[in-house]
């Protein structure tokens, strides 16, 4: 009977924090269809509120996109930490071109170049 009663008592809790949580979004007009999985995010924190749009989203995660598929095609075999490394001065170069006031801290660059290269097509044979 007690395990029952915590059931209904830990299930009323999980909705009531769903609720807030639903409540916390609306309140802080935080749009999650125009977040781009999280990625808006992540490079936004370090942009100023001017140049937090979704449109700069997009231009940073292409640039990014284009550096990591130059690096994959440039540099095929080398290690992936030098691969990493030359994405982060390649996409560096590219977003300094846009004008922002602030610029895209490395560990941001790094884990969208992670993200990006973990999208490209597999360029090995299938694994048995």
């Amino acid at each position: 009977m007690v395990e029952i009663i915590i059931q209904y008592v830990l299930i009323a809790l999980l909705v009531m924090g769903l609720g807030y949580l639903a409540y916390l979004l609306k309140d802080k007009d935080i749009n999650l269809k125009d977040d781009y999985f999280g990625f808006a995010s992540l490079i936004l924190g370090s942009l100023s509120a001017s140049e937090s749009t979704p449109e700069n989203v997009k231009i940073i995660l292409r640039i990014i996109s284009e550096a990591v598929q130059y690096v994959e095609i440039n540099y095929r075999n080398s290690e992936n930490a030098l691969k990493e490394e030359e994405a982060i001065r390649l996409a560096k170069d590219s977003t300094s071109l846009l004008g922002f006031k602030k610029n895209i801290d490395d560990e941001s660059l790094k884990c969208l170049i992670r993200i990006a290269a973990a999208l490209l097509p597999a360029t090995n044979k299938i694994i048995k």
